[in-house]
């Protein structure tokens, strides 16, 4: 742009200059004309001479007066159209300057403008629209960009809307309706967010496979797979379940019979929990059962019911305990009035070696 106002400049002032050269030259051609003295004796001596001529014989020798005859233009002229030359090469030369710097700095703004419509291509920033609808009002461009911010704005007012959603759905819906780059990244992160959340809630080996089915490389893929990886060594096998259930069964046979050797083989030297207490041997466990019994009771059956429920407590799976929890209903015969029936959630802890370490029986129902 300075290049460009610099050569307009340079052009008036010569214009100016060539203006005043030519009125200077013109003025000085008037002043040789009026005021040299020998034009006028020039016409005198031109007359005289045809006078002359026309009266003497045409072998007359002509005089010296016919030989030179005066000149009325100053001799002046060659130095003049040489100045009147320079200057119109150089009003020639500034306009090419001009028009150079003309073309440079459309050339620019071209560029500039191209510059400012790239950096909109996959943009979500409604300011970089604005600034180039309002340097750029009249570029071609001007029409698809207006059209463009409108898309932005609504994308923004929607994102806005369901940022907080925890329904995956919302997202996949998002990104149907908008393919701005940066956006539809946001929402993939949800959706990978959401996916692992539930695999969570759900807690099985299932959940997390599923997880990583949809996401492979999602952000919690070594969570889930290490969560899965726990779930499988948690894992009971049928032949292990199989195991527990008959160790509870057996010493429910043993608690029903009184028989202190059934007993004694299924617990531990000393149990954490029996019913109420604490720490307590076998020979203690013993007694208890037995102070439940009086003259009156005369049979007594435990029944362990079907919803068993056996899990691995994490450790390694070699050597790691069981958490058994399932309902027992108690049946009892008397011979005077009192309790005939209870119905129990009980809660035991079995070791790897199949020994109940802990058991507890919360009465349910009673009759």
């Amino acid at each position: 742009m300075p290049l460009l106002e610099l050569s307009f400049s340079i052009l008036s002032a010569l214009r100016n200059t060539l203006k005043s050269q030519l009125k200077r030259g013109l003025f000085r051609s008037f002043s040789l004309t009026s005021s040299n003295p020998n034009t006028k004796h020039s016409h005198s001596i031109r007359s005289m001479s045809e006078t002359t001529s026309s009266n003497t014989p045409s072998n007359h020798t002509p005089t010296s007066v016919d030989e030179a005859p005066i000149s009325s233009q100053p001799e002046s002229g060659p130095p003049r159209s040489k100045k009147v030359l320079l200057l119109v090469a150089a009003l020639v030369l500034v306009g090419l300057i001009a028009g150079v710097g003309f073309y440079f700095h459309t050339s620019q703004n071209n560029y500039n403008e191209t510059v400012a419509y790239t950096i909109l291509e996959n943009n979500d920033n409604p300011q970089d629209y604005e600034d180039f609808l309002a340097k750029y009002p009249d570029s071609p461009h001007a029409p698809e960009v207006k059209k463009r911010l409108q898309q932005v704005e609504i994308m923004l007012q929607r994102w806005a809307t369901i940022s907080l959603s925890d329904q995956v759905s919302d997202f996949v819906r998002f990104k149907e309706q908008f393919n701005c780059p940066h956006y539809v990244h946001l929402s993939d992160l949800k959706i990978d967010s959401l996916d692992f959340i539930h695999a969570q809630r759900l807690g099985t080996e299932a959940a997390f496979q599923s997880y990583l089915d949809t996401h492979p490389d999602g952000r919690y893929a070594s969570e889930a797979s290490i969560a899965q990886g726990t779930l499988r060594d948690l894992e009971i096998t049928p032949e292990e379940r199989e195991q527990v259930v008959s160790v509870i069964q057996n010493f429910f046979e043993g608690f029903e019979a009184r028989d202190e050797t059934v007993i004694c083989s299924n617990i531990t030297a000393t149990m954490n929990h029996f019913l109420h207490q604490s720490n307590i041997t076998k020979a203690a466990v013993v007694e208890t059962i037995n102070q439940m019994y009086n003259e009156h009771i005369q049979d007594c059956q435990f029944i362990v019911n079907r919803d068993i429920q056996v899990t691995r407590q994490s450790g390694s799976p070699t050597a790691a305990s069981f958490t058994v929890k399932f309902t027992v209903d108690q049946h009892i015969q008397r011979d005077d009035e009192g309790k005939t029936f209870g119905s129990y959630q009980c809660t035991a802890q079995v070791t790897p070696q199949l020994l109940i370490s802990s058991l507890t029986m919360e009465e349910i129902s009673r009759q």
